[in-house]
This record gives structure tokens, C-alpha cells and sequence, in this order.
């Protein structure tokens, strides 16, 4: 069983948070799982267990989907357009992830991808066949939730199977809403709510399901968990990891803003 393990960030959020959570990932994680590290414009330094790949080189589509952006917003007023800026921002912040789920999807020679945000850290090792639990048969596995009343998958894990029939279904959603665009006509232009509409759809065979210990702050919730998590990996969501030089909308410091 070959595993491929795949992550992207930038160097404030590496310097931040992600090179200290990506170790306990070369410290719990199987030897024969391989992580890759799709790096945003920094040079990071990780053991020989991580690969390295230049975001940039890897997926220069999300060149075009940036540019788009900032033809968008190029003469939108900073103060009187500020909830349309927002937005496009928190697009642009969740969409390096994507374009490198999708970069994956289409060149891993592995059996199984399974994508972390670089804010998930490692506490232990996963049980025995805990991706096959995981998917139970289907072609991805994920954690459905329900946001201000429309489905949303937390795309901080994601476990797919790349010999099953549906993954070039997979692909074309992600294409869909990310090289044609179409993720920008969404009221709320997040990656998870664009996988949640897949989720929803029935699009492709998915397994929703519990996966990660959520903590917000200094606080872990307890929400109820599927057997085969055993808790071992921990999400840090949301905005409280942040300093108080980083915008919550872009994730990043005012200096390396996207959308000035």
C-alpha cells in the first residue's frame, strides 16, 4: 500500500505554525507514507522525509485564477467594497490547495492521496489499515459538515482512493470550479463549500465521516469522532493560531497580502 501525503503553505504560515506541525508528521506517520510539500514562494527546511515541490512550477494554472481575481477587484474601493474583497481573498487563501489536490490527483503514482492542511498535527501513529476504514470502498473520504445552513466538507483531510473508477470525476469537479472558475460565482467561494456540494450531489462515491479532533484556541472540541480516528491527529482550526500581525480573510501578513 503506497500513501502519498500532501500539503501546501506559505512562509508566513510555515514559520508560524507548519513546520512545527509537518515534523510530528515525519515523527508519527508510517515510513512507507511519502510527504510532499507544494512550497508558496519560500525556500522551507524540513528532514529527508518531506519532498519538497515549487508551487509555482508544479501548478502554474493558479496563475490565471489569480490574475482573474485581481482584474476583479483592481478598481473596487478598499472601504466601500471591503465584504466583496473579503471574499475574494478567502478564495484566493483556500485555493492554493486545491490546485495542488488537483496537480496530485493527476501525477501521484500512489495507491492512496491523503491531503493535510499544514495546521494538523500528529499526536501518535494511525491504527492498522486506517485508510482502508476510512473509505470504506469509496473513492474519497471526508469530514461533512453543515455551515449557516449549506453543506461544507472540512477540507483539512482528505483521503481518496486513486484506483477507484470515480476519480477522474473527482478532477473534473475540481477543474470545474477552479481552472473554469466557477467557484467565484458561489455566495461563499470556499474550497469546502465547493466539496460540499460534491459531497451533497452524490456526484461521486463519498464517505462522510468523522476524521480529525477539532481545536479552536486552547480549547478541543469533543465533538463525537468515527472509531477509526482514535484522535491522533489534531486539527487547529480557524484563527486564534494566527498572530496579531495576520488577517483572518488571507491567512498572511499585511506585507505578502494577495489583494493589496
Amino acid at each position: 500500500m503506497t500513501v502519498e501525503v500532501i500539503t501546501t503553505l506559505h512562509e508566513d504560515g510555515y514559520n508560524l505554525y507548519g513546520k512545527d506541525f509537518i515534523r510530528t508528521w515525519t515523527l508519527y506517520f508510517p515510513q512507507d507514507w511519502n510527504i510532499v510539500y507544494y512550497a508558496e514562494k519560500h525556500t522551507p527546511e524540513f528532514n529527508k522525509r518531506v519532498t519538497v515541490l515549487d508551487f509555482d512550477n508544479e501548478c502554474p494554472e493558479w496563475t490565471d485564477f489569480y490574475d482573474y481575481i485581481i482584474e476583479l477587484t483592481k478598481n473596487l474601493d478598499s472601504k466601500k467594497n471591503k465584504k466583496q474583497i473579503n471574499k475574494y481573498k478567502k478564495a484566493l487563501r483556500w485555493s492554493f490547495k486545491m490546485y495542488a489536490l488537483l496537480h496530485a490527483l493527476k501525477n501521484s503514482k500512489a495507491r492512496y492521496l491523503l491531503w493535510l492542511d499544514s495546521d494538523v498535527r500528529a499526536t501518535t501513529s494511525p491504527r492498522d489499515n486506517w485508510i482502508k476504514s476510512s473509505l470504506k470502498d469509496k473513492c474519497i473520504a471526508g469530514q461533512l459538515e453543515h455551515v449557516k445552513g449549506f453543506p461544507h466538507v472540512e477540507t483539512g483531510l482528505l483521503v481518496i482512493d486513486m484506483h477507484h473508477s470515480h476519480v477522474k470525476k473527482l478532477i473534473h469537479w475540481i477543474e470545474d470550479g477552479y481552472i473554469n472558475k466557477k467557484i467565484l460565482n458561489e455566495s461563499k467561494p470556499w474550497d469546502g463549500a465547493w466539496m460540499g456540494k460534491l459531497f451533497d450531489k452524490g456526484y461521486i462515491s463519498c464517505n462522510p465521516i468523522r476524521m480529525m479532533h477539532l481545536e479552536k484556541g486552547d480549547k478541543a472540541t469533543a465533538k463525537s469522532m468515527s472509531h477509526e480516528t482514535l484522535r491522533w491527529l489534531t486539527h487547529k482550526v480557524g484563527d486564534h493560531k494566527f498572530t496579531n500581525d495576520i488577517s483572518g480573510r488571507s491567512g498572511r501578513t499585511k506585507n505578502s497580502e494577495l489583494i493589496k
